[in-house]
């Protein structure tokens, strides 16, 4: 197949096409309304939740492991880890995930019928 009558058939190459300028605003918005909009969203609240950690807050670390706040020292917390409550580790509140506690309760599972 020859692209050159195709080509030719173009019409003006040269010519503004306020269409083309239409598709690419539209495209922008979509990725800004699916893509951009809802990050910048989560990392506000991200932001705020790492902001507003106080003392005695339980907290869920990015490595999973929860603790609960007993100091905190510019951008550093001091995490209380485990159940003895004597392992103490300095953390970035960057680090932090979530305000939680574990969930300790034990759920028996229901025996297999064959």
């Amino acid at each position: 197949m020859n692209l050159i009558p195709l080509l030719a058939d173009a019409g003006d190459v040269g010519a503004f096409n306020p269409t083309i300028l239409l598709v690419w605003g539209a495209m922008f918005a979509f990725m800004w309304f699916v893509l951009i909009r809802p990050q910048r969203k989560r990392q506000k609240e991200t932001d705020y939740l790492q902001k507003s950690i106080e003392v005695g807050d339980p907290v869920l670390l990015t490595s999973g492991m929860f603790g609960k706040v007993v100091d905190t020292v510019n951008n550093v917390l001091i995490v209380e880890i485990g159940t003895n409550k004597s392992v103490r580790v300095p953390v970035q509140r960057s680090a932090v995930v979530g305000k939680s506690e574990p969930d300790l309760s034990i759920v028996k599972e229901a025996p297999k019928e064959d």
